[in-house]
């Protein structure tokens, strides 16, 4: 009995460590892709640098849409 329960705690760990790794592959993948996608990315930077400059980038389009927005009604007016 202990050695089925040491077998299936140790097949449970091997379970957790491979889910771990593909999560982990994952979200090294994610990583380099959102720093691909941010301009102004700070290389190298860690994983706090890259969200703020996400943030403010996203910021930066939203202005941007907004600006090109009110060209247009202001075009479209004329």
């Amino acid at each position: 009995m202990r050695g089925d329960s040491r077998r299936k705690a140790a097949a449970a760990a091997a379970a957790i460590s491979e889910r771990d790794m593909l999560e982990d592959a994952r979200l090294v993948k994610q990583v380099r892709e959102l720093r691909r996608l941010v301009p102004a990315c700070r290389e190298p930077c860690g994983i706090g640098e890259l969200f703020q400059d996400a943030a403010a980038y996203i910021e930066d389009l939203q202005v941007q849409v907004k600006v090109m927005r009110m060209l247009l009604d202001k075009l479209s007016d004329e």
